[in-house]
């Protein structure tokens, strides 16, 4: 990875957004493109970020946890403006809900980071691949020690698994149910301000993630009153999503440039990101604009 630099940083075009123009939209089909756009140009970002290792050229097994959260946003990001696009709302909203679960976790290892909490979210993911081992030790015995290939191929992953997270197998305890930092997303998300947008467009869709009544019946279902019949096109999907999570995202580039160190692209990037910024508030003050005085189905 080359250090960011005026010569290395890449070149990323803002996206144009005419208040003005704005003012003569007569459908949400304008305010969805500027959505879009801003959603991309906010990807580039992100992307600039999770291939930014800082004064090293790799990252250590605790930066990882971070830089490996930003990569895995950028991807989100993609696939999320990817059904976006192909207008099938239910998984652009649950694509969503994982961007905004992985901002959440970003956010909250770097405010609160020590080699103890990346330890306690290594070790809360490693839970499962300590059950199965324990699961292939236990079947192995019952053999009299003949091991399967299947069993020495899973054995030799989960193996691999521990190494990179720095941890023993034997340091794992599979009967521990407490998530990660003694916090769950709710809290982690309370504990970095965030709260308030999670129980305003981020906490239903779980409802999506884990297939529950409201998002089969929502989504999934024709009620005529008392019976149902399927549903099977997809729901359109909406600006507010987008520009409710662009600025988190901008926000957590940022602290992620300050986290790792990379100092002049936190400088070089302040100016650009604060512009992406008020550019998603002006158009997402315009959808409002747009909206006010509309009711049902027409809003």
């Amino acid at each position: 990875m080359l250090p960011l630099t005026t010569e290395t940083m890449p070149e990323i075009s803002k996206v144009a957004v005419d208040v003005a123009a704005m003012a003569e939209f007569t459908s949400e089909e304008g305010f969805m493109s500027l959505a879009v756009d801003l959603a991309i140009e906010t990807g580039q970002y992100v992307c600039v970020a999770a291939c930014t290792t800082g004064k090293e050229q790799s990252w250590s097994r605790d930066q990882a946890a971070i830089g490996g959260n930003m990569v895995r946003i950028y991807k989100l990001i993609d696939a999320m403006l990817d059904q976006h696009c192909k207008l099938r709302g239910e998984t652009s909203f649950m694509l969503a809900r994982l961007v905004f679960e992985t901002i959440v976790n970003v956010r909250y290892l770097i405010a609160n980071f020590s080699p103890a909490l990346i330890d306690s979210y290594v070790e809360y993911s490693l839970r499962h691949e300590k059950k199965l081992w324990d699961d292939i030790a236990k079947n192995i015995v019952k053999r009299n020690g003949v091991v399967l290939p299947i069993e020495e191929r899973m054995q030799k992953s989960i193996e691999r698994a521990f190494d990179a997270a720095c941890l023993s197998i034997d340091a794992i305890d599979p009967k521990k149910k407490s998530p990660w930092g003694n916090r769950n997303l709710y809290e982690k998300a309370q504990a970095v301000s965030l709260d308030a947008l999670y129980l305003s467009a981020f906490g239903g869709t779980s409802h999506g993630i884990h297939g529950a009544w409201e998002d089969i019946c929502g989504n999934n279902l024709h009620w005529d009153g008392s019976r149902f019949t399927p549903n099977i096109e997809w729901s359109m999907p909406r600006p507010q999503l987008l520009l409710a999570l662009c600025p988190v995202i901008v926000e957590t580039v940022y602290m992620y440039f300050e986290f790792i160190g990379e100092d002049s692209a936190r400088d070089m990037f302040a100016e650009p990101l604060q512009n992406l910024v008020d550019r998603i508030a002006s158009v997402s003050a315009a959808h409002e604009a747009y909206l006010g005085g509309k009711t049902w189905p027409n809003i």
